[in-house]
């Protein structure tokens, strides 16, 4: 059968699902941001790559009914290259690791890249659903369309946001500031030997710029989350990239009690600003593969 013409009813969906599914990606953008290295440039890119997103996904199912396969075709077209993407956007992270003073690290490189191809389906989806739900209502009346379908792509962002959403430190973890203290050349935090410190002056400048954390699980299957190399690499790296890092960062692993400490010498002293987004760093997809993260087994206190 020969490709018919788009009506103006048709026309209005497709913009309808096309500013819902927008709007979808411009929603998430600030919870992605924070692990992006560019601005405004990196803002920009999600809001264009979610338009189309969103443009393909509002127009699938009109190109359907009216015979133009070969817009349909588009839809698969567009997984592929939003695979792409991923994989462009994790070899850009990869370039950038030898700039930075803590690196990513691999493991939270991968889930970024992830998490930046996720949120486009975000906006397909959102715009599909506008579409199909506004096909489904009988008589096409914009007035009565337009307010179903956005409810129902609203709803739809609503469900995979919180469908999507991952797990935190803070949610299986108590983060609280740790005291640094020497004993001879010996750094310790709490109750935990870090490191040999030799020179004089870096002990005297860590006493009094340092700032320490500690971070300790409330589970068995915490623990397990916390040994994983690339999490404590993630929460290094986001601790010294917001505050920024004069110099020396120590880490190390309680193996006893599986708590994770380390300490910096920050350039913005902000000590709550730092527990709050030690609290806030994400459990990378490579961690919870490694344990389970239902795990019902709460750790006694005097046990953490």
């Amino acid at each position: 059968m020969p490709a018919q013409l788009l009506t103006p009813e048709h026309l209005t969906m497709i913009a309808t699902g096309f500013v819902l599914g927008t709007y979808a990606r411009y929603s998430t953008v600030e919870e992605d941001y924070r692990q992006f290295p560019s601005y405004p440039n990196g803002y920009l890119i999600h809001l264009v790559t979610g338009g189309v997103a969103a443009a393909i996904g509002a127009v699938a199912l009109p190109a359907l009914l009216t015979n133009n396969f070969v817009g349909v075709s588009f839809l698969a077209l567009a997984i592929q290259q939003f695979r792409d993407v991923r994989k462009m956007e994790k070899s850009s992270l990869q370039d950038l690791e030898p700039t930075e003073q803590i690196p990513r690290g691999r493991a939270y490189i991968d889930g970024i890249a992830k998490t930046f191809e996720a949120r486009n389906y975000f906006s397909l989806i959102t715009a599909f659903v506008t579409v199909l739900v506004m096909l489904m209502i009988p008589g096409h009346r914009p007035l009565l369309d337009i307010p179903f379908g956005a409810v129902a792509g609203l709803l739809t962002l609503f469900l995979l946001r919180r469908l999507s959403k991952g797990k935190t430190i803070g949610e299986i973890a108590d983060v609280a500031l740790a005291t640094i203290r020497f004993e001879g050349d010996m750094l310790w935090i709490d109750d935990v030997p870090v490191s040999n410190v030799g020179l004089p002056d870096v002990r005297e400048r860590m006493r009094r710029e340092g700032v320490a954390v500690m971070i300790t699980a409330r589970t068995v299957g915490g623990q397990i989350v916390l040994a994983n190399e690339g999490q404590r690499q993630a929460i290094a790296h986001e601790a010294a990239r917001t505050l920024g890092l004069k110099r020396y960062l120590y880490q190390r692993r309680d193996f006893e009690k599986g708590r994770i400490c380390f300490a910096f010498l920050p350039i913005r002293r902000d000590n709550g600003a730092l527990l709050e987004l030690v609290a806030q760093v994400p459990i990378l997809e490579s961690a919870k593969k490694s344990a389970r993260m239902r795990d019902p087994e709460i750790l006694p206190k005097e046990g953490r």
